[in-house]
């Protein structure tokens, strides 16, 4: 049942963007002026700015029975303020049932804490395992991580069932949320959702209206017709594990979606909120080659990597919209603090220089609604 309409206004340039698989590359941003820069390769991912929205109203658009055509727009200027963080995948691991595993956990996840809390970064963690820990071991370090700014959301793992229906992946998302508000979160978040099944109406049943980290495996739900070129008929989640828009540069405007089939398309009525999937922290390198990311190690090239995307990050970004991108990381061995603190003061550069600020999924899903008003 839907809980609100939602008007939204955006410009012809964002919809020509999403209507596109293939977006032309758009022009390198200069990195931010300080006395080591971010290096630029064009062969390949808190200051206060006001953001405004063009004065141009799009009707509600119907499924077309044959795929979008292209429509040509004006670059975006390079000139907006990237709403950035990292999104923290709490997922796969035996944190239920297993009191050592999740007392490391915690532990790793404290200590993650204290250094970004240094940068003044912020965390949006997606949890799953960890939830029932918090509760059966007694150590609620979900709610600890609220209350230090950071932001807790729910990763689902409810789509990529064979039988997934819109009922059972609503069904987990409410239980996780139930779980959650007895540990005093209230979750308005989630990834974990991408489905053959309609998952954009399992989301509204749910009264999930922020969606995160959608991959390749949710074009499944759309229209035929609609599917765009580079589609392919993936098996699991794990077969259409990569993040969707295809191109780094399209990732970087969130758009409101009415339905699963249809959900690539901005609709001016939809109500929930798809905040496009950002760049794999620990499997940057991977990605950017095309290849599965799935058990990568955080390594010192997937910094560079990082150094080459952030450029082209921030040419993609538009004064006149709210833009985002995030680090997705999916927790589990621990990583090497020094490499984190390096990739961290990367981009502290960046939020020096105005094009990035630090901002939770929640955050960021309010700056894009108010936008609207």
């Amino acid at each position: 049942m839907r809980r609100f309409r939602i008007v939204v206004i955006c410009s012809i340039a964002t919809l020509g963007l999403l209507l596109s698989s293939c977006a032309p590359p758009k022009p390198t941003a200069q990195p931010p002026n300080t006395t080591e820069k971010p290096v630029v390769i064009t062969t390949e991912t808190p200051v206060k700015s006001e953001q405004t929205v063009p004065d141009v109203s799009i009707e509600p658009i119907a499924t077309p029975a044959i795929k979008p055509e292209v429509i040509t727009t004006s670059a975006p200027d390079g000139k907006g303020v990237v709403q950035f963080t990292i999104v923290l995948h709490l997922e796969g691991w035996e944190d239920g049932t297993n009191e050592r595993s999740f007392s490391r956990h915690a532990s790793q996840l404290r200590d993650y804490a204290d250094l970004f809390e240094k940068y003044g970064a912020k965390m949006s963690l997606e949890s799953k395992e960890i939830i029932d820990g918090c509760i059966n071991w007694n150590d609620n370090v979900l709610l600890e991580m609220q209350e230090r700014g950071h932001a807790v959301g729910i990763h689902a793992d409810a789509g990529g069932d064979k039988n997934a229906t819109v009922k059972s992946i609503a069904e987990t998302l409410v239980e996780m949320q139930g779980k959650l508000k007895q540990l005093g979160i209230d979750a308005s978040f989630a990834s974990g959702v991408a489905s053959k099944a309609n998952w954009v109406e399992a989301c509204e049943q749910a009264e999930i209206y922020t969606v995160s980290c959608i991959v390749e495996y949710a074009l499944w739900s759309l229209d035929p017709a609609l599917r765009p070129d580079g589609f392919e008929p993936y098996r699991n989640p794990g077969l259409g594990h990569g993040p969707y828009p295809f191109q780094v540069e399209e990732r970087v405007q969130p758009w409101l979606m009415d339905d699963g089939s249809n959900w690539i398309i901005p609709d001016p009525e939809g109500e929930v909120l798809l905040i496009p999937t950002g760049l794999s922290l620990n499997g940057a390198y991977e990605e950017l080659k095309g290849e599965s990311v799935l058990g990568s190690e955080f390594e010192q090239m997937d910094i560079d990597s990082w150094r080459e995307t952030l450029p082209l990050v921030v040419a993609a970004s538009d004064s006149s919209q709210v833009n985002t991108f995030y680090a997705v990381w999916s927790f589990g061995g621990a990583v090497d603090m020094e490499r984190l603190e390096e990739w961290l003061q990367m981009i502290d550069e960046y939020v020096q220089a105005g094009s990035i600020r630090w901002s939770t999924i929640p955050e960021m899903a309010q700056l894009y609604r108010n936008s609207l008003n």
